[in-house]
């Protein structure tokens, strides 16, 4: 489905959240202490008796979430120490950046998902002058580049695949999945890519791209770079018409608008779907494993799991197990905020920062029942502007606005 007939489609901003009936809300709310007396003595007894084996399946989930982060660390360090010594220098995957090695080692590419600038960097002796050889290397790459699918990209992905295989097969509580084979780019009718000898490449289809070639010095003093870079522009409006379909089953399901998941999205990634920060958070909606994976699973899957790379590398998972997370912050840890703009506002700012952060931008304490109060008293307009200019980090403060802004490229015209 084009993501101009999802745009049309879609309810205003706030009118899938005013539909939630009173139902839904009860079956989501948590209790506190006071709450709990509430409960009918039978209620309390299952809950004593239940209490041990809560605590002993919560300290089994955390000790395999520091396994895995163990896993995680040393394989990153050994694969970093191993780029090191070959290129001289690092460069790693971010949020809106892919980068991967091939070749074992040799080939570096990059594409960059917020510019949309592509490069292919060949490693060669220093002494020796560029090859046909090289270049025909690099034709190949390139076109390969054009042509990953995610599932490519994920299997060309060193350290995830080596966690992967070291995760304890006894681990309960993991869940793995298959990124899928829908193409990085959408480069229509792409055939095939030739270099001319006059330092430019062109990469055939309906339109062609031109593709600059360079001879770099590397970081190493025995080496040169080859370098064939180009750019593929698309709009955001293009790259989210991608995942139209998942974001709308999800927007149904978690009863979170379409707007508010691209304009997640776009500001997490700029859609990139093999996104990755140090946390380490991944994919689209850049998804941290022991926070928002264990908030999100436990809705989706009624307890926690831990989300290996796999899962959160297959974009339709991501975008589910983020819509659930942005669900369980508006329709739970959120619910006390009587105004659906305001709530979408703090829920904004707490998939950035969490709900105890968004609280001390109000009360400058980290206890979100007692912020409500106040986030009550206050307009949404004044939400949104105590958030933008009260809140504890500048990183989120700027999220809001970014994420706010982006929203309005989604939503319905109304005028």
């Amino acid at each position: 489905m084009k993501i101009e007939n999802i745009i049309l489609l879609t309810l205003p901003i706030f009118a899938l959240l005013v539909l939630l009936s009173i139902s839904d809300i009860s079956e989501l709310e948590f209790f506190d202490e006071q709450e709990s007396i509430a409960l009918s003595q039978t209620k309390q007894n299952l809950i004593r008796d239940d209490s041990t084996k809560f605590t002993s399946n919560n300290d089994e989930l955390e000790a395999e979430f520091d396994n895995y982060d163990k896993i995680y660390q040393e394989e990153h360090a050994a694969f970093k120490n191993k780029i090191e010594n070959q290129w001289g220098e690092f460069k790693d995957s971010s949020e809106t950046q892919w980068i991967s090695y091939v070749d074992q080692g040799n080939v570096r590419r990059l594409v960059d998902f917020e510019t949309g600038d592509v490069s292919v960097d060949l490693l060669f002796e220093a002494g020796k002058s560029v090859s046909r050889k090289n270049k025909r290397q690099l034709e190949k790459e390139l076109f390969s580049l054009l042509n990953t699918t995610e599932f490519d990209a994920f299997q060309a992905d060193e350290v995830s695949q080596r966690v992967e295989a070291r995760l304890p097969s006894n681990f309960r509580m993991i869940q793995r999945g298959s990124p899928s084979d829908r193409r990085l780019f959408s480069i229509n009718d792409l055939t095939s890519v030739h270099f001319n000898y006059s330092g430019i490449v062109k990469v055939s289809g309906k339109t062609k791209h031109t593709v600059h070639s360079d001879v770099l010095k590397a970081k190493v003093s025995n080496k040169k770079i080859l370098r064939f870079a180009l750019s593929v522009e698309q709009s955001s409006l293009e790259k989210a018409s991608r995942y139209a379909d998942t974001v709308s089953l999800a927007s149904q399901k978690q009863k979170i608008p379409t707007a508010l998941i691209y304009a997640i999205m776009e500001s997490e990634s700029s859609f990139n779907p093999l996104a990755k920060s140090h946390v380490p958070a991944y994919g689209l909606m850049q998804i941290v494993p022991r926070s928002a994976g264990k908030d999100a699973t436990k809705h989706l899957y009624g307890k926690a799991k831990i989300l290996a790379p796999s899962y959160l590398y297959s974009t339709d998972n991501n975008i589910n197990v983020g819509s659930a997370y942005l669900h369980v912050l508006y329709y739970k840890y959120m619910h006390k905020v009587t105004d659906p703009q305001s709530r979408i506002y703090c829920a904004i700012a707490a998939y950035n920062t969490g709900a105890s952060n968004v609280a001390r931008a109000f009360i400058k304490k980290k206890n979100f029942n007692k912020a409500v109060k106040q986030i009550n008293k206050l307009t949404p307009d004044q939400v949104y502007q105590k958030l933008i200019k009260s809140l504890p980090f500048r990183e989120t403060r700027r999220y809001v606005k970014k994420v706010a802004a982006n929203m309005k490229k989604y939503q319905v015209d109304q005028g």
